[in-house]
């Protein structure tokens, strides 16, 4: 048994190190070669895939310089509570990724209202993306602006879409080996008390059901949420830089704290050196961690081979995604977090529970024992974690959570080893419990479909979709909407929804008052659709109810392409 449970599990590892390398690898070929050609074309993808493949096989053959694997401690354990854990976590996530998008009644829904906002812009970029987008991509929901986004899944996507898969199987797709790779990443960071611990995060909102015996997302109505909810499944960049990131942290872990062997500094390199394509918050927590430990540990010049073969990716990809290194203007202070006026002690405790007591408890034991392996990852979280309470890292506070979940899930084999780990069974059950039961109601009040969360109307996109096929168009004028479906078939509009274009940090008020202008028919319209690079008016039931009383001279001034039940395409000579 003990030799079938060591071949699953080096099974496993070979599953992890191939997704992530091979994922890294193929989006930063693509991104490089598209970016060389000018524009992402089939041969760009396929390129890309077979970069990627190889590396990922190269990789696959590291692990048999890694001997000491089958038996290396994950936390305190036991067959039983991994595979509960694995079984959990396979379950939920196949009901949240597998409904993610599904059909019903000639609609696209989803089944998680996290999902509602975030699925469509994804799916927005993926099909812009994957209709020979030139490179360095334009912002398909912002006129006059590039692309400032780590859009590396979204990429891949694309990739696969342009080989002649449907959007929704794509993300669908994606989700589901998303989510299994980090279950395997998870483990193999902490045991089953990460995988439980992250699937079921939350803080102390959840224990109303004791009260109120309603199953639901109570997590939902504070700032500190279920971090599976609210940010595995709708931001779609950590299906990939969650892995990517425990990936890279467990083979450090082992190079630079325990002196053992690890992976390859290529490989390291590779999936460090990609990683900004598609996650920047994942990138700066797992740089800084790796250096901490570098130079606590007295090992830099271990770390060097790694940081070599990352530093030219890593720097292309940072200037690329921040345009020119300009993102560190998002960032400002912002004392308190969202606090706000509210008793910070309450606060804390609701949102997060058990995790930071454990946290704190935990910090004290590793240093009356002097325990450095632990400090090293304790002491930088932590001391992350309460920097983010001062600093916000994007005009709205919340994005701070896109951190704060490193710090959760890097604390979490800390918190085991050296307070779960020397408690009685009995006690260690009710400390568990008291961590992750908040979570797991949240999860289970996710489970059910209780609201019809449209994404788009088969019949309208198709019809737009078809009405827009064989036009060139620089921007589509449209009303600002979240899933409009000019902006879903690919097509680059002038505005998206304004919470996506604040939260990402861009000043979109003159390019609206443009637009407004426009879709009015004010004097001057033409002059306004020249300056906005506009081709294309649309006009529907959307649109009607943005701008009442539009005069609408482009149904004289411009050609009609096509029209129908779903609206009117016009196109300005």
């Amino acid at each position: 048994m003990a030799g079938r449970a060591g071949r699953l599990s080096r099974c496993g590892d070979a599953v992890l190190v191939v997704g992530v390398v091979a994922s890294s690898v193929a989006i930063g070929s693509a991104a490089l070669l598209a970016w060389v050609f000018g524009v992402l074309r089939p041969a760009v993808g396929v390129a890309g895939l077979l970069v990627g493949a190889g590396a990922g096989a190269l990789a696959t053959r590291s692990l048999r310089a890694l001997p000491d694997l089958d038996g290396e401690p994950v936390g305190p354990t036991s067959r039983l509570l991994d595979g509960l854990a694995l079984a959990a976590f396979a379950a939920v996530s196949i009901r949240q990724f597998g409904w993610s998008v599904y059909e019903r009644g000639g609609s696209l829904l989803t089944l998680l209202p996290y999902n509602y906002g975030d699925l469509p812009l994804h799916w927005t970029y993926v099909n812009h993306l994957a209709s020979g987008a030139s490179f360095w991509p334009v912002n398909p929901i912002l006129a006059g602006e590039r692309l400032k986004y780590p859009f590396g899944v979204d990429l891949l996507s694309a990739v696969f879409v342009q080989l002649g898969a449907s959007v929704p199987i794509v993300l669908v797709a994606g989700g589901l080996c998303g989510a299994a790779v980090t279950a395997l990443a998870l483990r193999r960071w902490g045991g089953p008390l990460v995988v439980a611990g992250f699937l079921f995060s939350g803080g102390l909102a959840g224990w109303r059901f004791v009260v109120t015996g309603q199953v639901a997302d109570y997590q939902a109505d504070v700032d500190w949420k279920n971090l599976f909810l609210a940010l595995f499944v709708p931001q779609r960049g950590f299906l990939l830089a969650l892995p990517a990131g425990l990936l890279l942290l467990w083979s450090w872990r082992r190079r630079l704290l325990r002196d053992e062997r690890a992976l390859p500094p290529w490989v390291e390199g590779a999936i460090w050196g990609t990683l900004p394509l598609v996650h920047l918050h994942t990138f700066l927590f797992v740089s800084i961690l790796g250096g901490l430990w570098a130079y606590g540990s007295r090992r830099v010049r271990a770390a060097l081979p790694a940081a070599a073969w990352a530093s030219l990716p890593a720097t292309w990809s940072v200037f690329q995604v921040t345009n020119g290194f300009r993102a560190a203007s998002l960032l400002g202070w912002k004392v308190g977090w969202t606090i706000g006026s509210g008793n910070p002690f309450v606060f804390l405790l609701l949102n997060f529970g058990f995790f930071l007591p454990l946290a704190v408890a935990a910090l004290v034991v590793g240093v009356r024992a002097r325990r450095r392996e632990e400090l090293l990852v304790l002491g930088p979280t932590l001391a992350i974690f309460a920097s983010l309470f001062f600093v916000r890292l994007a005009p709205w506070e919340w994005d701070n959570t896109k951190v704060m979940l490193w710090c959760y899930v890097a604390a979490l084999p800390p918190i085991g080893t050296l307070v779960l780990g020397r408690v009685g069974g009995a006690w260690r059950a009710v400390l568990v419990v008291g961590l992750l039961f908040s979570g797991a109601v949240s999860v289970a009040g996710a489970w059910p479909q209780r609201m019809r969360l449209e994404i788009l109307d088969r019949a309208e996109y198709g019809a737009v979709c078809g009405a827009l096929a064989g036009e060139t168009a620089e921007r589509v004028a449209v009303a600002p909407t979240f899933n409009h479906p000019v902006a879903l078939g690919g097509r680059a509009i002038v505005a998206g929804y304004a919470g996506h274009l604040w939260s990402h940090g861009l000043n979109a008020t003159p390019v609206v008052a443009r637009l407004d202008r426009l879709m009015r028919g004010a004097p001057g319209w033409r002059e306004e659709a020249r300056m906005l690079a506009v081709t294309h008016v649309y006009w529907g039931f959307r649109e009607q109810r943005a701008y009442p009383g539009s005069t609408q001279p482009w149904r004289e001034a411009a050609r009609l392409v096509a029209s129908g039940s779903w609206g009117a395409l016009y196109r300005l000579e």
